[in-house]
């Protein structure tokens, strides 16, 4: 993944930036169909975090968090995760449906329908970031329905890691700004790559 030339580490930059960038239209463009209202994006953020650095960089692995997962196939392996406050995921709830929270049942996160709405808006987020590197790279590359969690940062992240089997060295960390007329909600985007996908996707891009 890495390399020693600041002038490639400069292009790595620019390149997902215009990915995170192409996904971030794509996204509000797509909620903004759906909710039949302007969905505005921010300046998305674009890091490549070596794996070891996540956990510290999301607030530690104490941090109560609800995440929302999609394993990624095809010409790439994979996993998708969103991880966002609970107030965060709330927001993104009640933006979805228009309305306020259901009352969950006993030892529920959400209710069903509140859960599903969760998990559609990720999907569509994490979707648009995904369909903006197929773009770029020319690569296909499917998600699975979404898993949606609350539990401490670590633990998400752990079972994330041993559930995709991955081996991979680095994260594609995208920081995803959009917000409608009341509030920005915003939450912390992980694509964690195996390391042979690592490999293809920057190749791909000329990156290697």
């Amino acid at each position: 993944m890495g390399t020693n030339n600041n002038k490639m580490d400069a292009m790595q930059q620019d390149i997902f930036r215009e990915i995170a960038n192409i996904g971030a239209g794509h996204a509000s463009s797509a909620l903004s169909m759906m909710l039949e209202c302007p969905v505005e994006q921010d300046i998305p953020e674009v890091q490549l975090v070596p794996l070891g650095d996540m956990m510290d960089l999301l607030g530690g692995a104490e941090r109560v968090v609800v995440g929302v997962a999609m394993q990624v196939s095809g010409d790439m392996s994979g996993y998708l995760l969103a991880i966002m406050d609970a107030p965060e995921a709330q927001h993104v709830i009640e933006v979805m449906r228009g309305q306020p929270l259901e009352k969950p049942p006993e030892g529920a996160m959400f209710s069903e329908m509140d859960e599903s709405a969760l998990k559609e808006a990720v999907n569509i987020m994490g979707g648009s970031y995904l369909t903006a590197i197929c773009q770029m790279t020319g690569l296909e590359m499917f998600l699975t329905s979404p898993y949606a969690s609350m539990d401490m940062l670590g633990a998400i992240l752990s079972i994330a890691l041993v559930q995709a089997g991955q081996s991979g060295d680095y994260v594609l960390y995208i920081k995803s700004g959009l917000f409608d007329a009341a509030k920005q909600f915003a939450g912390d985007l992980l694509l964690i790559p195996s390391e042979e996908s690592s490999r293809t996707m920057l190749q791909s891009l000329g990156c290697m």
